[in-house]
């Protein structure tokens, strides 16, 4: 699958905090003695099991044999046997009182760093963005072995993790030029140096406002509805309020609802009552079959605003109130951003309970208080995202290697892609039969159904590992299944490719690694992630652009579903079905959901639109489902290959595929789990790690977080926080930190910081 493309603009995706900071909670001296301890008892151990049996052996020698001691070797049989075994043995004393001396030593600064954290502004403002309860905790000067878990953890993201979130996840900009001098220039003040900051509502605050305000008797009369994703009404799922009234006033009002005339012309044309009209209007509106002027666009990027630019409109003295009232809300906002840790949190509360008062809307997601936050959800009613002034630029050869490395790993991706949504049409159409049947009844039914993944090409890449005990595996493509040479669809990823180099000068000069990191279904050089780019209209011009230059045999819809999270939905070129969100366009090219048809053999199916009298194919927005696989552009998944308790790093084309990884053990897990304090893990820690081959800093996935955690083995407080999360989960997985410490070619003042470029990459562009 050759012709990959890659858009020449990129998000460059930063930590807000130094390496180095993290390097604080580290145990080296005493790691390593630990280390040697292990090696020297080791060696005992095989001492003892291939030495000779004594006859009668005193009990003195015994018990110094059982603890490992050295042996007084006077009047002993086989003495030669002994003195290789004391030499051990006293290397194993002086190992072992070395970690005493260094653990008392160095632990006494692992807590001092631990409890500077506490008064550093900048952490503590990341953390009360985050987590308010946590960020209390420190303030009031708690104590206790889960804070300093907690600290530890924040610590490890904020430091070793790319988000984008705040301060310390800051986006940055960068651009590819082949046609430019080979190399790679960067230009960048630091972390603490930010072009802006946003602050946003939450979109469980923003819906709630909408409902809440729309449903107002006052402002419901001025309310122009529009049928929105159903063309008619469905047939309904059990009873609505008031069943007999409202059934038999809904139909009607569907019917009626023209985009133009407000509800109080509707009552009078309908001759209905307004409180019978109203309780019609809200049942429509919780099924989707219309929406109005006040409802905020998915893809809006300042949705509070947005609606109080759409309630300004509104005549009468109720939508004045709420104007208002709204616009004390976004004045609370506006102190955001300069606020510290103490004001942030006193916001949040204040613009809580702003909400909850006159509008009685609060958050329904889980506890704030819930140490396995996702950071995508929007707990707190504010949110903040922030651009920094990194600008890299990669050029001639630099530039051109990032397509031509990862073009044999995006043949793979794309040719599975290919055979799974082949394999989930072919799923659709067995559940569905031999019938054309409504997309939303399908969608309804069978959305849920597990997606029929290809695993023939992992599988190769699995079996091509001729030598699975190695580090490192360079696959040979001519053994690898051969992507097809053309497909009728485009397909577009996101990756996030990390470079490894010592700094930026021999990332230049061509010294450098590149590791394919997480992999994304769509174009995410898009939208929100523009929000700070010098030129963001013409970036956003440049991307419709080319999407509309990718082949296209069949429309392509945008699925809008209602915002749940800080990730605004992406709405795309062409026709666009307003599921559960609104087009943010001034005149879109909409389609009723009830339009789609799925026209099934029993043995494939296609997704038709009667109005356009085509098939058609959605657009992908990381919805993992089959439905959306069977019917969407080919999806790109990332190819995992295990080869059970140890995978070696396998590289491709001059890319690392997939890094080093390995499964912890049962036993292992219950070793550490069993014990009592921070020195006894450290030591057991050590020993696991130097027995399975591990490098120092390991990354930890666990089952059901959606993001792993980062281990350094001489770090007695984050192993704390893995052996928190391997006794809730169980098991873990463990890869390599790669690019590896000495890797991170990104320097400021203040340290070494990790970074990853999101590009862009499309193919079946037209000649």
């Amino acid at each position: 699958m050759k012709g990959w493309n890659l858009f020449p603009h990129l998000v460059v995706r930063t930590t807000g905090f130094p390496f180095e900071r993290l390097e604080r909670l580290r145990c080296p001296d005493a790691a390593e003695s630990a280390r040697r301890l292990w090696a020297e008892r080791r060696e005992l151990e095989a001492l003892k099991a291939s030495g000779p049996r004594l006859r009668r052996p005193p009990s003195a020698v015994l018990a110094a044999l059982k603890a490992g001691r050295p042996v007084d070797v006077e009047g002993l049989e086989s003495p030669e046997f002994f003195a290789t075994y004391n030499v051990h043995a006293r290397a194993a004393q002086e190992a072992e009182s070395a970690f005493e001396a260094a653990f008392s030593r160095e632990s006494a600064r692992v807590e001092e760093a631990l409890a500077a954290l506490r008064t550093e502004p900048r952490f503590l403002e990341a953390v009360a963005s985050s987590s308010p309860p946590v960020a209390r905790d420190l303030l009031a000067g708690r104590e206790g072995a889960r804070l300093k878990r907690q600290v530890a953890s924040y610590l490890q993201r904020v430091c070793a993790k790319n988000e984008t979130m705040s301060f310390f996840g800051p986006i940055n900009y960068g651009r590819v030029e082949l046609g430019a001098p080979t190399g790679v220039s960067v230009r960048w003040s630091g972390p603490e140096v930010l072009v802006g900051r946003n602050t946003f509502a939450a979109s469980w605050l923003v819906l709630g406002l909408v409902r809440v305000i729309a449903a107002d008797p006052e402002v419901a009369l001025w309310l122009v509805l529009r049928r929105k994703a159903f063309a008619s009404m469905p047939p309904r799922k059990g009873a609505a309020p008031n069943p007999a009234s409202v059934e038999d006033v809904l139909p009607r009002l569907v019917e009626a609802v023209d985009g133009t005339r407000p509800l109080l012309a509707l009552r009078e044309a309908l001759g209905v009552e307004l409180p019978l009209l109203l309780d019609a209007v809200r049942f429509g509106l919780q099924r989707n079959l219309f929406t109005h002027q006040l409802e905020v666009p998915a893809a809006s990027h300042h949705p509070l605003e947005d609606l109080a630019e759409r309630l300004a409109g509104l005549p009468g003295q109720a939508a004045r109130e709420h104007l208002r009232e709204l616009e004390g809300l976004l004045g609370v906002m506006a102190r955001y951003s300069a606020a510290d840790a103490v004001t942030k949190m006193a916001l949040n509360e204040e613009l809580a309970k702003l909400a909850r008062e006159r509008w009685s809307v609060a958050p329904q997601a889980a506890s704030s208080t819930s140490e396995n936050h996702n950071f995508y959800q929007d707990r707190l009613p504010m949110r903040e995202e922030c651009g920094g002034d990194l600008r890299l630029t990669v050029g001639g050869e630099r530039a051109e290697e990032l397509t031509r490395r990862l073009e044999p790993a995006l043949g793979l991706m794309g040719e599975a892609s290919l055979r799974t949504r082949e394999a989930s049409r072919a799923a659709v159409a067995a559940l569905v039969g031999a019938r054309t049947v409504p997309f939303w009844k399908v969608v309804a039914a069978y959305g849920e159904k597990p997606v029929p993944y290809d695993t023939t090409v992992a599988s190769a890449l699995a079996a091509a590992i001729t030598d699975p005990g190695a580090r490192c595996v360079e696959l040979d493509p001519a053994v690898l299944p051969t992507p097809r040479a053309d497909a009728a669809l485009p397909i577009v990823t996101s990756i996030d490719l990390l470079v490894g180099a010592s700094d930026v000068e021999a990332w230049s000069r061509g010294d450098y690694e590149l590791v394919v990191g997480d992999v994304h279904d769509t174009a995410l050089v898009w939208g929100w992630a523009l929000q700070f780019h010098e030129e963001r209209r013409r970036v956003e011009s440049e991307v419709v652009r080319a999407l509309g230059a990718l082949r296209r045999p069949m429309p392509f819809v945008t699925v809008l579903a209602s915002r749940r999270t800080g990730l605004l939905p992406s709405e795309f070129p062409g026709p666009v079905v307003e599921l559960g969100g609104v087009s943010a366009r001034a005149s879109a090219w909409r389609l009723p959901f009830d339009d789609l048809q799925v026209e099934s053999d029993g043995r494939t199916a296609r997704l038709l639109s009667s109005r356009l009298g085509t098939e058609v194919c959605l657009y992908n927005g990381e919805i993992e489902s089959l439905v959306q696989t069977a019917f969407a552009l080919p999806r790109i998944r990332p190819l995992r290959v295990s080869l059970g308790a140890h995978t070696p790093r396998v590289m491709l084309g001059g890319a690392v595929l997939q890094r080093e990884q390995w499964r912890l053990e049962a036993a292992d897990g219950e070793a550490l789990l069993a014990c009592k304090d921070d020195k006894a893990r450290l030591r057991t820690a050590v020993g696991i790690w130097a027995r399975m081959g591990l490098p120092d800093h390991v990354f930890a996935k666990f089952p059901g977080e959606r993001k792993p955690v980062l281990v350094d083995v001489r770090s007695p407080a984050l192993l704390r926080v893995f052996v928190n999360l391997l006794e809730q989960k169980g098991e873990v997985m463990l890869s390599e930190m790669l690019p590896a410490p000495g890797q991170l070619w990104l320097g400021a003042a203040g340290g070494r910081h990790t970074a990853e470029l999101r590009c862009c990459f499309m193919w079946g562009t037209g000649s």
